[in-house]
């Protein structure tokens, strides 16, 4: 009876599992989290434990030189790990995540075994663009073939998103590890540690590795989960301290989990009076804008797939398969289709078969919009811009400015191209020549503040522009010479023009659009039309179709706004994710798509 019980108690020894969770670590070489990371690693290397979970933001920008520093001290780590990217790795990369992938062999999709449990960890975005994180599709797919594969092993799931509302197909994910009896959910993000109801399943939301203290000190530290029977023990271990007990939980559905609040259900698809067709459901999401020409529309996703879809038949008529997933809007022009790829350059296919008519730019990795202007393409790529010859792909000029992606579309007035890239400046050059003509910054030296991802609007020689720093900024086109800078409202990113140019539109990070005439000499509301939804940072440009302007926002809303008063004509729920850009074509129809793989056509 005694080798009996012995037998059973290894064997549940086996079973059990400690995990050591590393989450939020913002590390930039020079950083006071950067050395801070090494004691960490240190401490973890002399502590007995099963597993080590990163689950991501690892770095603070996604840079290659952030990344490749985190790459090189993650590596001392003695213990198995296992990795997942934050937004701050995909975000803002400056190679389209696929530095990342380079440097540890996948681009967040792993699972590892440690004891009688499988981590199955993925990642949730958001790619490339200010918005919420999303589960991609083929991503969920790969979760469910992972978790089907645990067999008597029970499953925890890892992902820096909480698998909340902050997720934009939350449902899509809670579907699935409910469908396998998940034990858990580990998640970051929020920096403070927290247990959470993700729809029945514990959320356990560990520490960042810097935490502010309410004296207005710093702690540093990580998290340690203890696997036991049936239950977890969750432990906050500041670096230099014996660990702490926070609290302990069972693993799946309590009545103790039933007692905190699980997210709000998602509000139901509304067109709220607009008409709005979905034309396109995809399998993979869509980061791209669509272009519609000859009754083709063409877009790119997720899976690296570049589609030209017939709208009249209501099919696809081509597909070209690239090696990445692709960001750039495409560009229709004289019987060709434009599409930047991320690391492969700048393609031309026959709009007709898909077939390659050119190819520049080697293997570059391109994220940002084209803008063709009087008869030239302007396009960009980390560091440079370029001005292409479009019948042949012939590069014409090259503006080089360092480093930095210059993410959003250029816009050009006459012989001035005006465009913004994540290095903190907004640019001005001579199209003809390429040279630089002035520069602007707004004087911080935070690198997210850039005007990377704008649509500058130009009329009336001067420049309008709104940045993540949520300033509106007027700017003389002649000299660079700023006219003026408000702060009035929290305007980010999304801007637009009236046909005639005579009135700025921004909207705000509170769901409302408003109007500024284009000649004011400091901040002149004309109207602020609210749209009702709430906080929002949403980046896709505002589109203006005549007296009405659409806006989006980050859940899948649109709304249309009368321009002669601000009026809020529709508000219509068309998804659940962000959209991505507007596209007008010539009837007038309005195409927008959304990152959860929709394309809608709004009709006027």
């Amino acid at each position: 009876m005694f080798l009996l019980s012995l037998a059973c108690a290894t064997a549940q020894r086996r079973q059990n599992a400690t995990v050591i969770v590393l989450t939020d670590t913002h590390v930039t070489p020079g950083n006071t989290n950067d050395s801070i990371l090494d004691e960490a690693i240190d401490e973890i290397n002399r502590t007995k434990c099963d597993l080590v979970v990163i689950a991501g933001d690892v770095t603070n920008t996604g840079s290659n030189v952030e990344l490749r520093n985190i790459h090189r001290k993650l590596r001392r780590l003695r213990h198995p790990s296992v990795i997942t990217t934050g937004n701050h790795e995909t975000t803002w990369s400056e190679s389209a995540c696929a530095e990342f992938r380079r440097l540890w062999g996948h681009d967040g999709r792993m699972s590892a075994k440690a004891g009688g449990y499988l981590f199955v960890a993925f990642p949730s975005g958001p790619y490339m663009k200010m918005a919420d994180g999303i589960i991609r599709t083929e991503d969920l797919a790969w979760i469910e073939r992972q978790m089907s594969k645990a067999g008597r092993r029970r499953i925890v799931g890892v992902c820096h998103y909480p698998l909340n509302n902050d997720l934009a197909n939350r449902h899509d994910i809670i579907r699935v590890i409910r469908r396998h009896d998940v034990a858990a959910s580990i998640c970051g993000h929020y920096h403070k540690p927290r247990l959470m109801n993700f729809d029945s399943v514990p959320g356990i939301v560990c520490r960042s590795l810097m935490l502010p203290e309410r004296d207005g000190g710093e702690s540093f530290g990580y998290t340690i989960l203890e696997f036991s029977g049936d239950s977890i023990l969750v432990n906050e271990k500041i670096i230099g301290e014996r660990p702490q007990r926070q609290y302990a939980i069972r693993q799946g559905f309590s009545r103790e989990l039933a007692e905190i609040e699980s997210a709000p259900a998602t509000p139901p698809l509304d067109l709220g009076g607009m008409k709005a067709e979905l034309v396109v459901s995809d399998r993979s999401s869509i980061y791209t804008g669509a272009a519609v020409g000859n009754g083709i529309l063409y877009y790119g996703n997720s899976s690296g797939e570049f589609t030209a879809y017939d709208i009249r038949r209501g099919e696809t008529k081509w597909v070209r398969r690239f090696g990445n997933t692709l960001y750039s809007t495409p560009v229709c022009t004289d019987g060709i289709v434009i599409v930047p790829t991320a690391g492969e350059g700048l393609f031309a296919l026959d709009a007709e078969n898909g077939r390659v008519v050119w190819h520049a730019l080697g293997r570059e990795t391109m994220i940002g919009d084209c803008l063709l202007h009087d008869g030239a393409l302007y396009t960009g790529c980390d560091g440079r811009m370029f001005r292409i010859n479009p019948a042949d792909g012939s590069i014409e000029w090259e503006f080089g400015f360092g480093s930095g992606q210059p993410q959003g579309r250029p816009t050009a007035d006459g012989n001035r191209l005006v465009f913004g890239a994540w290095d903190r400046h907004l640019y001005c050059i001579d199209t003809r020549s390429g040279k630089e003509l002035w520069r602007w910054n707004n004087g911080s030296a935070n690198v997210l503040f850039s005007p990377g991802h704008i649509v500058p609007r130009i009329s009336r020689g001067r420049v309008m522009i709104v940045a993540p720093d949520r300033h509106m900024t007027f700017i003389d086109l002649e000299t660079g010479r700023e006219i003026w800078r408000e702060k009035r409202r929290r305007v980010r990113e999304s801007t637009g023009l009236s046909d005639d140019g005579t009135i700025f539109y921004a909207k705000t990070m509170d769901g409302e659009m408003v109007a500024v005439p284009v000649s004011a000499e400091s901040y002149e509301e004309l109207w602020c039309a609210d749209a009702g939804w709430g906080y929002d940072h949403n980046f896709c440009p505002v589109a203006v179709v005549g007296e009405t302007a659409y806006m989006a926002n980050r859940t899948g809303m649109v709304a249309a706004v009368n321009l002669t008063d601000g009026t809020v004509r529709h508000v219509a729920k068309l998804g659940n994710s962000s959209a991505n850009d507007f596209h007008v074509d010539t009837e007038g129809a309005v195409w927008v798509t959304f990152i959860e793989g929709k394309i809608y056509r709004i009709e006027p």
